[in-house]
């Protein structure tokens, strides 16, 4: 696990360079549903790295209130509304290749949320952490039976990593813009 941690480390902390002080606040998007074990890595991640919250950066998606699909567009607009320039980290979980399975791929530019349930809301990101928990079969039926039967011990320790990884980096990113 540490070997995967310190991967994603050093990834976020390389994709995070173009932080400047031009942005208004950090957005951090949790992506997903506690009602589905593969689905809720979002949202554990949002619960988990809420301490962070403050003045400048903005958690939205925790397991008490998802963003998916259904309210998706509606939270990325009040949050044009609300911030003159926001710097957004979106995290959700994919399905991907079996090679893929527990990788943590960070990526910069639009994402696609619900592709795997073919409710595809695209959207730009500064940067996107992408969770592979399970296969894709590119069935919407398959691919949700795909997520409600990923391992819980999986989706926690991806959760893990991406909490501690995201707390060290943007506390010394920030620590030292502020």
């Amino acid at each position: 696990m540490y070997h995967k941690y310190y991967k994603f480390f050093m990834q976020l902390e390389e994709n995070i360079l173009d932080l400047t002080e031009e942005y208004s606040n950090i957005i951090i998007l949790c992506i997903g549903t506690g009602k589905i074990v593969g689905d809720s890595i979002g949202p554990l991640i949002g619960k988990n790295i809420k301490f962070l919250e403050d003045k400048y950066i903005k958690i939205y998606g925790d397991l008490d209130n998802t963003i998916n699909f259904r309210n998706a567009k509606e939270i990325i607009t009040k949050i044009y509304e609300n911030f003159e320039k926001p710097y957004i980290i979106t995290i959700d979980a994919a399905l991907g290749s079996k090679d893929n399975i527990g990788q943590i791929i960070l990526n910069k530019g639009y994402i696609k949320i619900g592709k795997a349930l073919e409710k595809n809301i695209c959207f730009y990101s500064n940067i996107n952490i992408k969770c592979v928990v399970g296969l894709n079969t590119n069935s919407k039926v398959s691919n949700m039976l795909e997520l409600k039967k990923v391992e819980e011990e999986k989706v926690y320790d991806i959760a893990s990593i991406v909490s501690l990884g995201l707390k060290e980096v943007l506390e010394n990113k920030v620590c030292k813009n502020v």
